[in-house]
């Protein structure tokens, strides 16, 4: 029952071949100022708060696709699209019974699924092959709670147990640029989702409030340079005739 995250791992593959084809022709570089980044990331993630949404929660994959582009040596915008969820261990009793399946107590069918849409500004420290970096922003996330793979339904008000919440996130890392392919980097880095879930008005039978998503991430980035077209139709010889 858990869900199938072949769709990002597509996205994220198709991210990083459309920057290796579009930019193959262009010399290798070092990361600079005016340059843009595709990439994606995959990792554990865990649901550390609050109540129900944590309760019994199990750590799950985290997959997310980083688009970035360099203002300055030292600062940076990141847009990122990601997916995780959690499961809950067999015997966490649920916050009341579903609906659909009354005959269930536990939260052992149950999965939480978290949708982040972020936009951070990073603050960069380089030493050599190494960028370091810290960043936060807000966010846009879509939760949702199934039981046996249906929305889960608040027995007090009916309503289904899903939408779109504002948030805030925030990353720490570290990413080693290659030697032989200076614009393709690997990273590490931890992430932090708490999202703004509380509905009291929609769900005060259970799962109603805020949540923590604690995640680690390993993966890629290629690098290209973003200012260079427009460089060459600035300059003076690109409106010369032959």
């Amino acid at each position: 029952m858990i869900p199938r995250p072949s769709g990002v791992g597509i996205a994220v593959a198709s991210l990083l071949a459309i920057g290796s084809v579009c930019f193959a022709a262009e010399s290798d570089s070092t990361y600079a100022p005016g340059m843009g980044g595709v990439g994606g990331m995959i990792g554990g993630s865990h649901f550390a708060a609050d109540a129900d949404y944590s309760d019994g929660a199990q750590p799950r994959f985290a997959f997310s696709a980083d688009f970035r582009y360099a203002v300055n040596d030292w600062l940076r915008w990141q847009l990122s699209p990601g997916f995780s969820w959690a499961a809950y261990q067999n015997d966490t009793r649920a916050p009341f019974r579903d609906i659909n399946f009354p005959a269930d107590s536990t939260k052992d069918e149950y999965l939480t699924l978290l949708l982040p849409a972020s936009i951070q500004v990073q603050v960069l420290l380089r030493r050599g092959l190494w960028v370091y970096h810290v960043g936060a922003g807000p966010g846009a996330y879509r939760v949702w709670v199934q039981s046996r793979r249906k929305v889960l339904k608040d027995p007090a008000t009916f309503d289904l147990h899903r939408g779109v919440y504002p948030g805030v996130t925030a990353q720490i890392g570290a990413e080693r640029f290659m030697r032989a392919i200076r614009r393709t980097s690997v990273e590490f880095s931890l992430v932090g989702h708490l999202v703004f879930a509380q509905r009291d008005e929609q769900f005060p039978s259970g799962f109603n409030s805020n949540l923590l998503a604690v995640e680690a991430r390993v993966g890629a980035h290629y690098y290209f340079d973003l200012t260079r077209g427009s460089a060459s139709r600035g300059s003076p010889a690109a409106g010369r005739a032959p």
